[in-house]
Order: C-alpha cells, then sequence, then structure tokens
C-alpha cells in the first residue's frame, strides 16, 4: 500500500471538497490508516470504536458513526461489516 499515495488522493478530495471535509473526516481517516500500517496492510481488519473515539478526541457515538459513514459515502473506506454489540 502507498501511504503517500493515501494522503494524496485524501487531501484532494478535500481540496475539491471543502463543504464536505471536516477535522473530523481527516483524524479519523488518519487513525485508520495508522491503524492499518500497524497491523501490516490486512486488507479486511476491525477497528475498535472506543479506541478510534479516543484516539482522535471525538468523544459522541453519533459524531464517530456519522464521521466513518462519511468516509464510507466518499469512498476512503469500505465497510465489509458492522459490529453486532
Amino acid at each position: 500500500m502507498d501511504i503517500f499515495k493515501l494522503m494524496r488522493d485524501f487531501w484532494d478530495f478535500s481540496f475539491e471538497n471543502p463543504n464536505k471535509v471536516n477535522p473530523n473526516h481527516c483524524a479519523l481517516y488518519f487513525f485508520i490508516v495508522e491503524h492499518c500500517n500497524r497491523l501490516g496492510w490486512k486488507l479486511k481488519f476491525g477497528l475498535p470504536t472506543e479506541i478510534a473515539k479516543e484516539a482522535i478526541g471525538i468523544k459522541s457515538y453519533n459524531t464517530y458513526i456519522k464521521t466513518l459513514n462519511e468516509l464510507v459515502d466518499f469512498g476512503f473506506i469500505i465497510l465489509i461489516e458492522k459490529s453486532k454489540n
């Protein structure tokens, strides 16, 4: 995986869509990229909600899930399966 291409693609999208992207998107996307990197670039991996929220400073689950779903809508994340808590 080319981390520089991931970053470039994200920032290109951000500059083209300034009305859609906010700091939460940046923080969560970069955390997901870092998490994936630490896991050795697995194609499928879990994303623990509470760890992600703590890492990026989001307190509200609603804000977190809205941000995650928007990253999916933007095409940066592929959601394979939702948690079944």
